[in-house]
């Protein structure tokens, strides 16, 4: 069993232990960019772009990725 592994978070690869989650990864990235997406300012998607929860647990080869909430009003209607 390896102790670390990869994870990529915005492709920067990053080395963390085993068992650790989304949200280490993040810290280990960007302490400010973490505590903006407690905040909701920032969502973290996966590489397929969907958003993820920080609670999750990494996997070898992760790829994450931050990017800025867009709130869309109701009233807002497609170009």
């Amino acid at each position: 069993m390896k102790e670390k592994i990869k994870v990529f978070v915005n492709n920067k690869l990053l080395e963390v232990f085993q068992g650790m989650l989304y949200l280490h990864a993040l810290i280990s990235y960007d302490m400010d960019i973490y505590k903006k997406c407690i905040d909701g300012e920032y969502i973290v998607v996966n590489e397929d772009g969907f958003e993820i929860g920080l609670e999750g647990a990494l996997s070898d080869n992760a790829k994450i990725y931050i990017k800025q909430r867009r709130e869309k009003s109701c009233l807002e209607r497609p170009k």
